[in-house]
């Protein structure tokens, strides 16, 4: 899954609004983009789309902070699996 992947997922389907603007390094929690809510819609669309299970100690600011990083988390989780 690609960064444009989980941007577009983000805008698309939890936001609700397609032509908002994402950076790579935006952070996604702080800002209220991503709420808990939110959050946990993205995490099991991530588990279902990727066939990871990302365990809730896992969900923490340092790798969902922002798209980088969770793409770079998903990849850690992958490479471990």
């Amino acid at each position: 899954m690609s960064i444009d992947d989980i941007r577009a997922y983000i805008r698309d389907r939890i936001l609700m609004e397609p032509d908002l603007s994402l950076g790579e390094d935006d952070d996604l929690l702080l800002s209220n983009v991503l709420d808990s809510l939110r959050v946990m819609l993205l995490i099991s669309h991530l588990e279902e789309s990727s066939g990871i299970t990302i365990p809730p100690e896992d969900v923490t600011l340092e790798n969902f902070q922002s798209l980088r990083r969770i793409h770079r988390y998903l990849d850690q989780r992958r490479t471990a699996a």
